[in-house]
C-alpha cells in the first residue's frame, strides 16, 4: 500500500487474508481491493513466494525476510570481507569508478555490485577517493561563429564504419602560462589513448608527431576539429597517409571521446599548470592510467588489452 509515496511491504496478517480470500475465489482485483493494496503487488505476491505451487502465509512471510536478509548482507558484503575491501580500496585509489571495479572484478569470478561499493564507499565516508570531483561551471563571452569553412573539407557523416583499430580522434590541450600543448589522440575502437607534448603548436610539429605515432601504431583515419594548425590538412594527408575527417565548426561534441579523455587527463595536469613543466614521466604515468583502466563499454577489458587482441587479429589477417 502506498502512504505519499513511500511503500511498505506486505504484513503477515495480510499474507493470511490473501491465502483466505484466495480459497474463498476471490480474484487478484478484488483481494487487492479490500487490502487497499494495487493488484500488481497482490498478483507479485502470489506468483513468487508459492511453495511447490502452494502458496502458504506462514512460508511466504518468511521467505521475503530471508530475500531482505540476503539484500543487506550483499551491500555490506565489501566490509564483511578484508580481501575485498582491501581490492576495492586500491582500486578506488587508482581512479576507479564503483562501477569499473565491479565490472572489473566479475570478470575474474569475485561477484560483488556497484551498490555495494557505493555502500562502503558512505559507509566509510570515503567519498574523496570517488574520481570526479563536482565544478560549477562559468560560461564564458559568446565567441563570433562566423568562421569560413573549407568545403573540400571531410565531414564526420563520411567516416568509414567503424569495424577495427586505427581510426582516431585528435585533440589538443592548451595552455595559458605558455605556448607548449598536449596532442592528445585516442583509438575510436580500442580506447588506447597516446598523449604527446609540443613545445610549439605548429604545423610542422604536428605532422612530425602524426608521422612518429603513424610508425609506431595503425592510423588510418584521424577525427578532429577546425583547428587552424590543420588548415594544411591536404598537405599532411599527403606526407603521412592519413585521412582526415572534421567535426562540423563548433561541434566539438562530435568528437566527444577525446573531450571526454582530456577531462581525465585535467584531472593529472590541471588548468593553471605550464604544460611546459609537464614532464615525460608524468605523461607516461597519465598514459598507463588511461590504457590500463578497465571501461565498461569495453566489457571491463582495458584500452591496451583490446589494442592487443586487434592488433593481434589484424596480423594474423594479413
Amino acid at each position: 500500500m502506498k502512504q505519499g509515496t513511500r511503500y511498505h511491504q506486505l504484513t503477515y496478517e495480510e499474507r493470511v487474508m490473501i491465502a483466505v480470500l484466495k480459497a474463498k475465489g476471490e480474484s487478484i482485483r478484488s483481494i487487492a481491493a479490500t487490502l487497499c493494496r494495487s493488484p500488481n503487488t497482490i498478483a507479485k505476491e502470489w506468483s513468487e513466494k508459492k511453495v511447490n505451487g502452494v502458496y502458504l502465509p506462514k512460508k511466504a512471510h518468511h521467505k521475503t525476510y530471508w530475500r531482505r536478509y540476503r539484500s543487506k548482507r550483499n551491500c555490506l558484503k565489501v566490509a564483511l570481507s578484508r580481501t575485498l575491501s582491501d581490492f576495492v580500496e586500491k582500486k578506488l585509489l587508482l581512479g576507479w569508478s564503483p562501477e569499473r571495479i565491479a565490472g572489473y572484478a566479475k570478470r575474474f569470478d569475485i561477484l560483488v555490485s556497484k551498490k555495494a561499493i557505493y555502500k562502503y564507499v558512505h559507509h566509510w565516508c570515503l567519498e574523496k577517493q570517488l574520481f570526479w570531483k563536482k565544478t560549477k561551471k562559468h560560461s564564458g563571452p559568446k565567441r563570433n561563429r562566423s568562421a569560413p569553412k573549407d568545403q573540400e573539407k571531410r565531414g564526420i557523416e563520411a567516416r568509414p564504419p567503424l569495424v577495427a583499430s586505427g581510426h582516431w580522434e585528435l585533440d589538443f590541450i592548451v595552455s595559458r602560462q605558455s605556448s607548449s600543448v598536449l596532442l592528445v589522440m585516442v583509438d575510436r575502437w580500442s580506447r588506447k589513448t597516446i598523449v604527446r607534448r609540443q613545445e610549439h603548436k605548429t604545423h610542422g610539429g604536428v605532422l612530425h608527431a602524426l608521422q612518429d605515432i603513424a610508425s609506431r601504431y595503425r592510423v588510418v583515419t584521424i577525427t578532429t576539429d577546425n583547428d587552424i594548425v590543420l588548415k594544411k590538412w591536404k598537405e599532411m594527408e599527403e606526407l603521412s597517409g592519413i585521412l582526415f575527417y572534421f567535426c562540423k565548426p563548433y561541434h566539438s561534441w562530435e568528437k566527444g571521446l577525446v573531450e571526454n579523455t582530456n577531462r581525465w587527463i585535467r584531472c593529472f595536469v590541471p588548468k593553471k599548470r605550464d604544460l611546459a613543466t609537464v614532464t615525460d614521466d608524468e605523461l607516461h604515468s597519465v598514459e598507463i592510467f588511461l590504457n590500463e583502466t578497465p571501461r565498461q563499454c569495453l566489457g571491463y577489458k582495458t584500452g591496451n588489452e583490446v589494442w592487443l587482441e586487434q592488433q593481434s587479429t589484424l596480423t594474423r589477417v594479413s
